[in-house]
This record gives C-alpha cells, structure tokens and sequence, in this order.
C-alpha cells in the first residue's frame, strides 16, 4: 500500500515584528538625541603620526584658535550645572536657573565673567557672532585668571560628581590648538595649567600617517 509523503516548503519567518521593533527604536532615538552644539571656534589642528586614542567622555578641553583667543569646554552636564551654580554665586554673576541651564547645554565659550549673562542670552543662533575676547589668562597673578579658576573649579566638581556616583572618571585635560597658533598664546595656557598643578594632559593633533619603521 503506498504511503502519502507530506508535502515539503521552505520555512518562512514573519518579519513584521522585528519590522516593528526596528522602526520604534529608530522613533525613539529621533525623538531623544540632542544636537551638537555648534562649535564656537573651529580648530584646525597640527598634524602628526600619533595613534594615542582619547576617551569618548569625561574631557575638558582647552581651545586655542589661530587668533590666540582661548575657549573651553567640558563634558557632563551635571558637572556644569555644580561648576556655573559655584561660578554665579563666587563672582555674583546674577544667572537665573533658566541661563544656568543654558550653561549646562552649551558647548565650548570663551568669554569673561562679566560677559557670560549677556552671552547666555542670546538665542544660539546668534552666539557666534558675539565679539567674543576669549577667556582671561593671567600667567603673573594665577589668582587673578580666570581660564585657571575655569578649570580648577570644572576639575573639582567633576571629582564632586564622582564621588556622588554620578560619572565615572574624572576629567582628561585636553589643550587643542590651531596649527597657526601663537606658540605664546599655547605656552601661557600650559603655564597655567602647570600652575595650578595640572601636570598631565593631551595636546590633540590629526592623523597623518604611520612613520616607516626601518
């Protein structure tokens, strides 16, 4: 008696699940990214045939542009909340918590004291025409710089925020100066770093490529 052989197909997989899932993560990162902030100076830095690889987070830099003007950024933006709330009451800046917000979100600035509110103001598309003067550095008086007092109070509220479990590094010190640079306008931003005992830190190049081994 012949036997009845069931028909043979190729499996299929229903997609429309993972069609869904895809399309709703790619929602949600749409609707929860931040932009970048614009950058307040562009940078073309030097090149070099270093490898050495900067971590993603945790990073306060130094900018110098080709004009000598020194601006500063910094990751984190419980960090910069705890260093601008120091920063308004130390120097009676008279910041409302809607520009101390507006600090927290910002990218690098170069800026005095005296000119931060005005600064912080301003609708962001209006920023980068600010005549911005840089941020102060006084090599004689330490006391009196204010690049210095920037990243000696950023340093200590990034170790505050550590301790409070709230990031988990301190901060990477990171100088990135324009390849037309001033070598003075680089040499008193390393003077006031070694000043207030900041030892170690990266100076940013670009790529150029590998150094023929012989």
């Amino acid at each position: 008696m012949p036997k009845n052989k069931p028909k043979r197909s190729a499996p299929t997989i229903d997609m429309t699940a993972m069609c869904d899932v895809a399309f709703l993560l790619l929602t949600f990162f749409m609707l929860t990214a931040k932009a970048k902030p614009a950058e307040t100076v562009v940078i073309d830095t030097p090149s070099s045939i270093s490898e050495t690889k900067l971590p993603d987070a945790g990073i306060l830099t130094v900018l110098i542009g080709s004009d000598g003007k020194i601006f500063l950024d910094m990751a984190g933006q419980h960090t910069r909340l705890t260093l601008i709330d120091d920063v308004n009451s130390r120097y009676q800046l008279g910041l409302n918590d809607e520009e101390k917000m507006k600090f927290a979100n910002l990218g690098s600035f170069g800026v005095s004291h005296s000119q931060l509110k005005k600064y912080l103001d301003l609708p962001a598309s209006e920023r980068s025409a600010f005549p911005s003067t840089g941020i102060p550095v006084d090599t004689a008086d330490v006391n009196k710089s204010e690049l210095a007092d920037w990243i000696h109070n950023a340093r200590l509220a990034q170790f505050r925020m550590k301790q409070e479990g709230k990031v988990k590094d301190e901060y990477v010190m990171i100088v990135k100066a324009d390849k037309d640079t001033p070598y003075p306008a680089v040499q008193k931003v390393i003077n006031t770093l070694t000043d207030i005992n900041v030892n170690k830190f990266n100076l940013i190049t670009s790529m150029e490529g590998k150094a023929e081994k012989k």
